[in-house]
């Protein structure tokens, strides 16, 4: 369930990479597993679903629905990947 609250919360979250990863080591540091920080990294960095309605304005609404939902997808496989070698 860890990795599912890591999911959304970095879905909704903005705030740059130089922060970002900090804040991952930080957020490992004070208990949280690899899966759970690789599953919020990966989707802070990939969607943004606070920026949906400007990246609308220059693509498609398909197109950008299509992109944040294959970036979720992948962010989620890769917090897997992260639990099944670690």
């Amino acid at each position: 369930i860890g990795v599912l609250i890591g999911l959304v919360l970095g879905s909704l979250v903005m705030m740059p990479s130089f922060l970002a990863f900090p804040l991952g080591a930080t957020l490992h540091n004070s208990g949280a597993g690899y899966p759970q920080v690789a599953a919020f990294l990966g989707t802070l960095m990939a969607v943004g679903v606070s920026t949906i309605f400007l990246e609308m304005k220059f693509f498609k609404k398909k197109t950008t629905v299509y992109r944040n939902l294959l970036a979720f997808i992948g962010s989620g496989f890769f917090a897997f990947i992260i639990w099944m070698v670690m």
